[in-house]
C-alpha cells in the first residue's frame, strides 16, 4: 500500500508596515508552490491588496489584523514614536493567540512570518523573516542598543528557523543588520525581489507614446503621513524644475492616473510594469527601505535614496550606501533636487547578487518530512 504524502499547507504572515514586506513575500511564496505546498496568505491592508492582485489565482487568502505603527509629523518623533511600544507588544500577545486559531482553521502545518514577532508556535513549523536581527536605536537612546539586540534575538530564537534575506558573507546589503552575532537558526536566504521571477521579456512599459525616454522613477512607499510628505515635496519640485518623471504611488485599490506635463502619477503598478519602469529609469528616487533596495539591486540601478523621519533602519542602510558611492543620501527636510539628482546619477549604482538557490535550500530544509 502506498501512502500519500499530505501537502503541506503554509501560512505567509506579512507585517502591514508598508509594502516591502509583501513584494519580498512573493518570492518565497513563488518557492513554496514549486515545492508543491498550499499557500494561504494571511494579511491586511495594502499588504493584503497588493498580494491579492498578484496571487489570487493561485493562492487562498485571510485577513489577519496587524498594528501598524504611526510616524507622526512635526517634532518630539522619538517621544511620539516610543508612546507607541507598549501596544506594539500588546499587538503581539494578541497576534500570538489569533495564530493558534488560524492554524486550526487553516489546518496550517507551517507558519511564515515576515517581521511579524508574535507567530512562533511549536505546534507546527515556523520561520521569522528579517533583516534587522540588531535594531538601530536612535542615538538618545543608544545605550539600550544591547538590550533590544538580546529581544530580537529571543524573538528570532522562538522560531524554528530564521531567515535573513541577505549573502551570508558579511557585510552584504544589510551590514550590521544582520551580520552582528546572528543565532544559530539564522539561514541566508539571498536577496528576495519579485523582479528577479520575471523575465525581461516580460516586462510591459506603462507610459504614455509621447511620455519622454529619458525619466526619473519616483517610487512612494512605506506609513502615512511621511508617504504624503514625500509626494508632495517631490511633486513640487518636478514640476519646478520640468524634468521627467514617473511617481508610482504605492496604493494597491485606488485608481490614479494623473499626468501634469512631464509628470505622471499611477496609483499601482503590477509586477511587469514596475519592473519595466525600474530597469529603464535613468535614477531611482525612493526610500532606503530594505525591500526597495533588493529591488534596485537586480538592476543595480543608481539612487537617490530619501529615508523615512524617524526609522533609523533607513538612515542607517542609506549612510551605508552612501559611504561607499553606491547611492546618494538625503534627509527629507534637506531635498532640493535641482543639485541632488546630478550627483545620484555619478554614483555606482547597488550591485547585484544572484543567489536565488540559498532560498530554495532554506525551503527544502523547512519541508522535510512534511
Amino acid at each position: 500500500m502506498i501512502i500519500q504524502k499530505k501537502t503541506p499547507t503554509v501560512l505567509v504572515c506579512p507585517l502591514d508596515w508598508g509594502m516591502g514586506h509583501a513584494t519580498r513575500c512573493l518570492p518565497v511564496i513563488h518557492s513554496l508552490l514549486q515545492n508543491g505546498c498550499r499557500v494561504i496568505v494571511a494579511a491586511d491592508g495594502k499588504p493584503f491588496d497588493f498580494l491579492y492582485e498578484e496571487l489570487s489565482e493561485r493562492v487562498e487568502f485571510v485577513r489577519f489584523e496587524g498594528n501598524p505603527i504611526q510616524y507622526p509629523k512635526g517634532g518630539l518623533m522619538l517621544v511620539k514614536l516610543a508612546m507607541q511600544v507598549p501596544g506594539f507588544f500588546l499587538s503581539i500577545l494578541k497576534e500570538h493567540k489569533k495564530l493558534e486559531e488560524l492554524i486550526i482553521e487553516t489546518e496550517a502545518s507551517v507558519v511564515i512570518s515576515d517581521n511579524r514577532f508574535g507567530l512562533w508556535n511549536r505546534k507546527v513549523r515556523t520561520v521569522f523573516i528579517t533583516h534587522q536581527l540588531n535594531v538601530q536605536i536612535p542615538f538618545p537612546l543608544k545605550f539600550f542598543q544591547p538590550l533590544s539586540r538580546w529581544v530580537v534575538r529571543k524573538f528570532a530564537e522562538s522560531y524554528h528557523f530564521c531567515w535573513v534575506p541577505d549573502t551570508p558573507l558579511g557585510p552584504g546589503l544589510s551590514g550590521e543588520l544582520s551580520h552582528v552575532k546572528p543565532p544559530k537558526n539564522v539561514r541566508y536566504v539571498g536577496i528576495l525581489s519579485r523582479f528577479g521571477l520575471i523575465a525581461e521579456s516580460e516586462f510591459e512599459n506603462p507610459l504614455p507614446k509621447d511620455f519622454p525616454d529619458s525619466f526619473y522613477f519616483a517610487i512612494l512607499s512605506g506609513p502615512e503621513p511621511q508617504r504624503s510628505v514625500l509626494e508632495t515635496l517631490l511633486t513640487k519640485q518636478f514640476l519646478d524644475c520640468g524634468l521627467p518623471v514617473v511617481m508610482a504611488l504605492g496604493a494597491p485599490g485606488q485608481e490614479v492616473y494623473e499626468r501634469q506635463n512631464n509628470l505622471l502619477k499611477i496609483s499601482h503598478l503590477g509586477s511587469n510594469q514596475f519592473g519595466w519602469l525600474l530597469k529603464n529609469a535613468r535614477l531611482i528616487i525612493c526610500r532606503s527601505g530594505y525591500s526597495s533596495l533588493m529591488d534596485m539591486s537586480v538592476f543595480g540601478k543608481k539612487a537617490l535614496l530619501i529615508p523615512t523621519p524617524g526609522q533609523t533602519e533607513q538612515e542607517y542602510l542609506a549612510q551605508k550606501l552612501h559611504s561607499v558611492g553606491m547611492a546618494l543620501y538625503v534627509r527629507q527636510d534637506e531635498l532640493i533636487l535641482d543639485n541632488q539628482l546630478h550627483l545620484a546619477e555619478k554614483c555606482t549604482g547597488i550591485p547585484s547578487e544572484s543567489n536565488q538557490q540559498l532560498l530554495q535550500l532554506a525551503v527544502e530544509e523547512l519541508l522535510v518530512d512534511h
